[in-house]
């Protein structure tokens, strides 16, 4: 295993409308802008110990990543990630968001191995599932 300190771990996500998506996060999620950029429209917010960046789709990375030109989903059903926010309410943080206007697949469900999830969309179709951890104490 290598070894090296890691501070906190974030993900970039590419987005069609970073307007509509910016307002997703913050006004919905309560996530913070951290730094934001406009030239190309780039966020990095946060919340807690959680960091998520939000890329304008179809602009050319920065010269430290050349060639890589970040997209949004070719299919909202297939989608190759999944944002997990972890939550110790998931009925109140569930509760809370359809209240803000969010839009979910499901109401918390049970899983066999416990605790609660839902799923949630973003304004590119991104899944968010908010999971409260069973208690194995």
């Amino acid at each position: 295993m290598a070894d090296f300190a890691l501070d906190q771990a974030g993900t970039i996500l590419a987005v069609a409308d970073f307007e509509a998506s910016l307002e997703f996060y913050t006004k919905r999620l309560g996530l913070e802008p951290v730094m934001m950029f406009d030239d190309p429209p780039f966020a990095i917010l946060g919340r807690d110990s959680f960091r998520l960046c939000l890329a304008e789709q179809g602009h050319p990375s920065a010269d430290d990543s050349p060639g890589v030109v970040m997209q949004t989903l070719p299919d909202v059903m297939t989608p190759p990630i999944r944002i997990v926010l972890w939550v110790p309410d998931c009925r109140a943080a569930y509760n809370a968001l359809v209240e803000e206007g969010v839009h979910f697949l499901t109401p918390p469900i049970a899983p066999p191995w416990g605790g609660l999830r839902c799923f949630a969309t973003d304004p590119d179709g991104y899944l968010v599932e908010l999971e409260e951890l069973a208690d194995h104490g």
